[in-house]
């Protein structure tokens, strides 16, 4: 089976157990009165759209809906991203869906292979010269889970179906994420 195929199999298996078994209803409005009392977070993130590392500002606009600016580095190259997750909410995980637009670029580098493979592998093929730069414009659906405190602090994981735009080639990739929002 397809890995693309595997990946909307998992996420159509797991937003179906979510849907199908709410939290009780008070958990539920007290993780939304949460988003909504803290709406402003700022964090790190290790993957994901922001390729290896990067640094993160999330605004949650609804209690369900939240909008995450970002800046990052894939070591040898530059990153930026916009993304929009709608969580499912529960009691103090939320499962969401989301959608990021991100670039990744560089203006030439001496390094002879870059990270992650999907990049090298994927998205610039292995007869690339990264000496004379390149840009990739990114659009990635997303599957995720945020566990949120009471404190204010969140940790995120997600898997994402990167797509590149203009060609289409595509991938998988992971990202972990860690915000304080105040």
């Amino acid at each position: 089976m397809h890995t693309f195929s595997k990946l909307l199999l998992a996420m159509a298996f797991y937003t179906g157990i979510a849907v199908a078994a709410p939290a009780p209803q008070e958990a539920t409005s007290a993780l939304q009165a949460m988003k909504l009392a803290r709406r402003f977070g700022i964090g790190f993130s290790a993957g994901g759209s922001l390729a290896v590392l990067g640094v993160e500002a999330d605004v949650n606009l609804t209690k369900d809906f939240s909008l995450g600016l970002g800046m990052g580095t894939g070591l040898d190259y530059s990153t930026v991203m916009l993304k929009g997750r709608y969580f499912l909410l529960g009691e103090w995980v939320s499962p969401y869906l989301g959608v990021s637009v991100a670039r990744w670029w560089s203006d030439g580098t001496t390094a002879s292979a870059i990270g992650p493979g999907i990049l090298s592998d994927q998205f610039l093929g292995s007869a690339y010269d990264l000496t004379q730069g390149f840009s990739v414009f990114l659009l990635s659906p997303s599957f995720g889970v945020q566990f949120m405190h009471p404190m204010g602090f969140a940790i995120s994981a997600e898997i994402q179906y990167l797509f590149r735009l203009f060609d289409f080639s595509n991938g998988a990739y992971a990202g972990l994420a860690a915000h304080w929002y105040f």
